[in-house]
């Protein structure tokens, strides 16, 4: 019950953000907007990921971490719902700010109640939490369009991914509703206590966050992407649905053989390589094989950021340095990714390239390289 719980709430991390990119065009046509502008939606919520990182466990010792949940998804479906209206566009940044909020929380707690409710099942619930993520993003990104067709709304569309959440809220209610104060966390992170001296954190830190530059950037504009180059809005929405569905497997495959292959930094290589090769292929040759280009990319992009956050744990000597340093992480993580979609909406409004704005990205996974480097196994992170 606390796994279907834990995955309910997962699911409903990222329609929020993979839904918005897939109907742009739509909200171009209806606002005027230029691309640097659509891009601050998905940098909105991604920085407040990271803003929010260090605030979570503060609030979870004074709510509760049980009380805090219902808070993020309430955020969420609030997020959602103004999305339905379609006269006051401007509504959708207090959407992406209120989203950006329910998805720092949520992430930030489910951790530490799945060491506490699911101890002996820590490492099934993190690659069904990573999956959940995955899927909750394939679905925003793949059902989306149909949806705005069927309703003969964009905003509607949007707003319709509230239904998911309310679900969520409604389990989570049911199945923590006689669970007490024990839900507090023991640990409360501060920022003078951060391992910021350490070589492996900040390792650890940049691969994630060159990683989490790539995957918002590309959530943001694939979609849109194939739209200008000649797709249907609904076949690009379909493409953009092969990139997230692929990041499912991935998410149980890669994570699990980064723990047991001997030569990891080496899967980490072949790995982030085909993520750049694949950025390569969608910036210069766009009609090769898209299909099969994108679920590579999704598969190898979702790997890399399971595999690097399995090494968290791994790094970490017991949970007081775990929370330390997952909050160094994410903190540094979100808060530069953030900057990842605004970037390539500025290069698109200023050049007019898609080419450009790819290859960016590419340039951004070859430097993920560098951060391979220092990850050798029996070091840990105070």
């Amino acid at each position: 019950m606390v796994l279907t719980a834990v995955s309910l709430v997962a699911v409903n991390l990222r329609p929020v953000i993979s839904s918005l990119p897939t109907v742009a065009i739509d909200i171009v046509e209806a606002t005027g907007w230029n691309s640097a502008t659509i891009g601050v939606l998905t940098t909105i919520p991604v920085l407040c990921m990271g803003l929010f990182a260090l605030a979570v466990p503060a609030l979870a010792m004074h709510f509760g971490r049980k009380r805090l949940v219902i808070f993020a998804l309430i955020a969420l479906t609030a997020a959602t719902l103004l999305r339905a209206v379609e006269a006051v566009p401007e509504l959708l940044f207090l959407s992406a700010f209120l989203a950006g909020v329910g998805i720092a929380f949520a992430a930030g707690l489910i951790p530490g109640i799945v060491r506490e409710q699911l101890p002996h099942s820590i490492g099934k619930a993190n690659s069904t939490w990573t999956a959940s993520l995955a899927s909750g993003a394939a679905l925003g990104g793949a059902l989306t369009v149909p949806l705005a067709l069927w309703l003969g709304s964009w905003s509607l569309a949007l707003a319709i991914w509230a239904v998911p959440a309310l679900i969520a809220l409604a389990f989570w209610l049911f199945v923590e509703r006689k669970s007490t104060a024990h839900d507090r966390p023991t640990v409360i992170v501060r920022l003078r206590e951060l391992p910021w001296r350490n070589k492996i954190a900040w390792a650890l830190a940049l691969n994630m966050t060159c990683n989490s530059i790539i995957y918002y950037s590309s959530l943001a504009w694939i979609a849109p992407s194939y739209e200008a180059r000649g797709w249907t809005q609904e076949n690009a929405g379909w493409l953009f649905g092969l990139f997230t569905i692929s990041q499912v497997i991935a998410a149980f495959l890669l994570a699990g053989l980064a723990v047991r292959i001997k030569h990891r930094r080496a899967l980490f290589v072949v790995v982030i390589g085909l993520a750049s090769t694949s950025l390569f292929s969608i910036a210069w040759l766009p009609d090769l094989a898209p299909g099969l280009v994108l679920l590579i990319f999704g598969f190898v992009l979702s790997g890399s950021f399971a595999m690097t956050l399995g090494l968290l744990s791994e790094y970490s000597k017991d949970s007081a340095s775990a929370a330390r340093l997952t909050a160094m992480v994410f903190f540094i993580t979100y808060t530069i990714a953030a900057t990842g979609p605004l970037i390539a909406g500025t290069l698109l409004d200023y050049f007019d390239s898609w080419s450009l704005v790819f290859t960016f990205l590419g340039c951004a996974a070859l430097l993920q390289l560098l951060t391979v480097i220092p990850l050798r196994r029996g070091e840990y992170v105070n």
